[in-house]
């Protein structure tokens, strides 16, 4: 509302203040004021209607009337809005400042608190992602396949020592396949693996896998333990000694024979095999029978981790010398029975019967007659067998003394049989023994 004074001022203001008359109104040379030409007010040419006041002093509130929360009079605040340069739009209320129910200006944030805001917003944001980025890396580096990838890598690239280490798989002297030397001479190994599932449970998981070796795929199977966390958060887990295959090998030929697979050299059991643990892969056997026997090389196929593979079977047969060697063993034999003073040589094939109790014999003898021919063929049970093809011959004498008076006893000619095994050799050559002995079962006179 407009504040109006209670009483006018004692004095008229003085034309020479500045700013509130303007040119609306200029005094007269008495001290009054009067209205410029064709200002409101003013009165008009030829017209007889009383002038109107123009608002001037005479709306001026007295300066005692006057307070900080109050509102200009209308006619001073008049289409003007506080803090505007112009008018303000028709109905619209405006406000000193400080006024009750004023609006508070909307102050401009500086740049810097701006930029401040925006460069927190975005390093949050960068957090988060990186946070959210460093969880699923980690989480993937601690996956339970992890491990198992590892070991199938070193075994791919030839790091046998490396991958066995990883497995937690202990060797002893007899593993000489699971060396690094050795590995290298196998073929049809692992080229590729692929991760087919992962199985994780609370303190256990299961990763399958297929292999490539030697141009197919092949399953495999790997068990692993969690054996504890990384910051507290993410698993760690260790792959448990896969079971590995076996090259098995099985030699017809002596007891303590001497093998060679990939390269490593072993020996035969008693009963003449050798089993052997072993990566993927095939290695190539063969058998060292000096110069007295020998076999066809072959290869023992191993395919993944833990699969029976076939026995590997090597058949050996005598050489030459190993024949020629044979040969001698049975004539030693034959030589050995001829000499016994014995009806009956012990270990022998052939024997004299129908001594006279009453009669006292000396002189007795064995005479050779002819030599037995004998063949040796593959190895059986026992040895490689040795069958005769045509028997040999032998005769018994002897001089005698009795109740009839003295004479000469003969017997024979008796057939030598010399059919038996070759069981061994040594540096002294072959030994033979016989499939008949004490006259069991053999000829006799």
């Amino acid at each position: 509302m407009t504040e109006r004074p209670d009483h006018q001022p004692e004095h008229e203001p003085s034309g020479e203040r500045d700013g509130l008359g303007g040119a609306d109104a200029h005094p007269t040379p008495s001290g009054q004021h009067v209205p410029a030409e064709g200002a409101a007010g003013a009165p008009a040419e030829g017209g007889g209607q009383a002038p109107v006041a123009a608002p001037g002093w005479d709306a001026v509130p007295a300066s005692d009337s006057l307070r900080g929360d109050g509102a200009l009079p209308t006619s001073m605040t008049a289409g003007v809005a506080v803090g505007s340069v112009g008018p303000t739009a028709p109905g619209q209320q405006t406000y000193l400042a400080g006024t009750p129910g004023a609006p508070t200006p909307r102050r401009r944030m500086r740049k810097g608190v701006v930029a401040a805001i925006v460069a927190g917003a975005a390093a949050l944001v960068l957090l988060v992602v990186a946070g959210g980025v460093a969880y699923s890396v980690g989480s993937a580096d601690h996956s339970a396949d992890r491990p198992v990838q590892a070991f199938l890598q070193d075994v791919e690239d030839g790091h046998l020592s490396d991958a066995l280490e990883a497995a937690g798989i202990d060797r002893d002297r007899d593993d000489v396949l699971l060396t690094d030397a050795a590995y290298a001479e196998a073929g049809d190994k692992i080229t590729a693996h692929r991760i087919t599932s992962v199985e994780q449970r609370d303190d256990r998981a299961t990763v399958r896998a297929l292999l490539t070796q030697a141009g197919r795929s092949v399953p495999a199977t790997f068990e692993l333990e969690r054996t504890g966390t990384d910051w507290g958060v993410f698993p760690v887990w260790e792959l448990q000694p896969p079971s590995l295959g076996t090259v098995s090998v099985v030699v017809q030929g002596p007891a303590r024979s001497a093998v060679t697979v990939a390269g490593a050299d072993v020996t035969t059991s008693r009963l003449g095999a050798v089993s052997l643990r072993a990566l993927p892969g095939s290695y190539g056997v063969r058998v060292d029978g000096g110069e007295w026997f020998t076999a066809e090389d072959a290869t023992a196929a191993v395919r993944g981790f833990g699969a029976p593979s076939e026995p590997v079977t090597l058949a050996t047969g005598l050489t030459d010398a190993g024949k020629q060697a044979a040969s001698k063993a049975v004539d030693a034999w034959v030589d050995g029975c001829v000499a016994s003073t014995s009806t009956a040589p012990d270990g022998c094939s052939f024997y004299a019967y129908g001594e006279n109790p009453a009669n006292t014999y000396t002189n007795q003898r064995w005479t050779l007659g002819s030599r037995p021919s004998v063949d040796v063929g593959a190895w059986s049970v026992q040895g490689w067998l040795v069958r005769t093809e045509s028997a040999g011959s032998a005769t018994f004498t002897a001089d005698f003394t009795g109740p009839a008076g003295r004479g000469r006893a003969t017997a024979g000619p008796i057939d030598i049989n010399a059919s038996g095994w070759i069981t061994a050799f040594s540096d002294d050559g072959a030994t033979f023994v016989p499939a008949v002995g004490n006259g069991q079962g053999d000829s006799g006179s």
